[in-house]
């Protein structure tokens, strides 16, 4: 083994195990095929900005077409390997982005890794970057993001960050990335279904930030099955994961007079802030309004009503994330993908919507609730 510059470390591989002679690949035959600096090597090799898009290629192709192992490969093969998972993520006061980290360390652990967290302050390039080469100092194995992120900016990581095992959890379908998710789709179906059953015909929607894809996919698939009857969307609103969010969309709409009989919202945060604003106004869930959310945390079944949600296991997304990963790290190959099942969990916030009409001493209670919101 060879110290090189740069805090590379070159692998002798002067003979392989059926005893054929190989020449050592040096950091300075990248920079010679490539027609570089060494210094130009080490950038592309680091991760580094400034360097153009077709220097970055060429260096790229050089260290392919030449088979120069970086400081994490020669590391992997000489097994002094050191044994970390790193996660770049959003706020983790966010129930499902907790989980989902624990569900990650709880693998590693039993996997023999320790991990190594990034936590993003917004969801710029420049913060991912940021990110990423603060878990590359940390010598991770593999990264997971737990972020939304778009198809372009996780091509331009994966190119930028290109000796390193990237795993997506938010990203767009299609994009060619290791990703795994739940089954958004198929969650948002049965939600919509199960209050279009409830014979529930005005809705309001309620979803996360629009840049996450795992919200994009909930509302564009809500309103499909709503469209495809005939009925209403009364009002759209955008939250941010956090119950405040919901309670006050349910607040906007009460105060313009909006009438509804269904909500649905994208995670089950939202969805107390719902149930929240929905009680100080003085309308039952589920008779006058069913409230349906999505995640199905283990508190929502604790909340008042217990709340009707599409369950989804954040623990076995983390643990599968994992193992995606670190099978990426010890025999790369194409991007995979994998989806997780989801269910629906029936509980008390939705009902069958009666036909019977408000009497007249229920509407004027309801809009004494009202006159109370107002500032």
């Amino acid at each position: 083994m060879i110290h090189g510059r740069d805090g590379f470390v070159l692998i002798d591989l002067s003979a392989d195990k059926e005893g054929e002679n190989r020449v050592a690949v040096t950091f300075k035959d990248v920079a010679r095929l490539a027609g570089v600096s060494t210094q130009t090597v080490s950038r592309v090799t680091n991760g580094a900005d400034n360097v153009a898009e077709e220097t970055r290629k060429r260096v790229n192709h050089a260290i392919k077409k030449l088979g120069y192992v970086p400081n994490k490969g020669a590391q992997m093969l000489s097994r002094a390997k050191s044994r970390i998972v790193g996660i770049v993520s959003l706020d983790i006061s966010l129930h499902g982005v907790a989980l989902i980290a624990n569900g990650i360390r709880n693998q590693a652990h039993e996997m023999d890794y320790a991990t190594a967290l990034a936590v993003l302050a917004d969801n710029t390039i420049e913060e991912f970057r940021g990110a990423i080469r603060e878990l590359i100092a940390q010598q991770v194995d593999a990264i997971i993001i737990n972020a939304p992120v778009s198809r372009e900016m996780a091509e331009t990581l994966i190119d930028q960050f290109s000796h390193l095992t990237l795993v997506f959890i938010d990203v767009p379908e299609g994009t060619p990335v290791n990703h795994i998710s739940c089954d958004h789709l198929a969650g948002a179906r049965m939600a919509a279904l199960h209050l279009i059953g409830l014979n529930c015909d005005a809705f309001i929607c309620i979803s996360g930030p629009a840049v996450s894809t795992a919200s994009s996919i909930r509302y564009n698939e809500w309103q499909n099955q709503i469209s495809q009857r005939g009925i209403k969307e009364i009002a759209r609103y955008e939250g941010d994961w956090q119950a405040a969010s919901g309670y006050n969309a349910i607040k906007d709409a009460l105060l313009k007079g909006l009438h509804f009989d269904a909500v649905l919202v994208a995670n089950d945060q939202m969805a107390l802030g719902v149930l929240c604003a929905l009680s100080e106004a003085g309308i039952c869930v589920p008779k006058t309004a069913s409230v349906v959310g999505f995640d199905g945390i283990q508190d929502s079944q604790f909340f008042s009503p217990p709340l009707t949600t599409v369950k989804q296991d954040f623990n076995e997304l983390g643990r599968q994330a994992v193992i995606l990963a670190l099978s990426q790290v010890s025999k790369p190959g194409q991007p995979q993908a994998k989806v997780l099942p989801v269910h629906l969990v029936e509980r008390h916030s939705t009902a069958m919507k009666s036909d019977t009409h408000y009497d007249k001493q229920e509407i004027l209670s309801h809009l004494e609730n009202i006159r109370r919101l107002l500032p």
